[in-house]
């Protein structure tokens, strides 16, 4: 069964393992091997001190999936600058996992006063951001901490109007 809960920093080795496995999984149709490893170069004491302080910092909401205690999963958003930072789900035989985090980080991304979440999603997200209700808003080239860029598609979805 699928539990979705806010991360704490002891799960910061675990988000980037997940993220170096769905990267290395689900974006190497896109990307070549050398820009994967350099998107997603896995746990490195740097990058899991870095999660550590996003975790800890309340600008940031930082959620983790979690199929019977196996961390999946996770997202983060910064809500004072309308941004989603990350969307990442491992292979897992739960499905549906990347859309019920994102329904959760842009409830709670919108609830702290977001008025958009706007980011740059790699090739491979396209298609899923756009059937949840994201819209492209232009190509960049997304630059990773090591300075190798990688084409991205900058989406954003606004903040639904309350019902009435």
């Amino acid at each position: 069964m699928l539990k979705i809960r806010l991360a704490t920093p002891s799960d910061a080795a675990a988000l980037m393992r997940v993220h170096r496995e769905a990267v290395f999984a689900k974006a190497a149709g896109h990307y070549d091997p050398a820009r994967l490893e350099s998107w997603s170069p896995g746990a490195t004491p740097d990058r899991v001190a870095r999660v550590e302080r996003e975790i800890a910092d309340p600008d940031f909401i930082v959620l983790v999936a979690e199929v019977e205690a196996e961390v999946v999963g996770f997202a983060m958003a910064t809500p004072p600058q309308n941004k989603l930072q990350a969307l990442y789900v491992k292979p897992n035989a739960e499905g549906r996992v990347g859309r019920a985090l994102l329904a959760e980080i842009e409830k709670r991304a919108f609830s702290a006063g977001a008025s958009l979440l706007a980011f740059d999603a790699s090739l491979n997200a396209e298609a899923f951001y756009k059937a949840n209700g994201y819209t492209e808003t232009g190509r960049a080239d997304y630059v990773s901490p090591s300075g190798e860029a990688s084409p991205a598609v900058q989406m954003q979805k606004e903040r639904p109007l309350p019902t009435a």
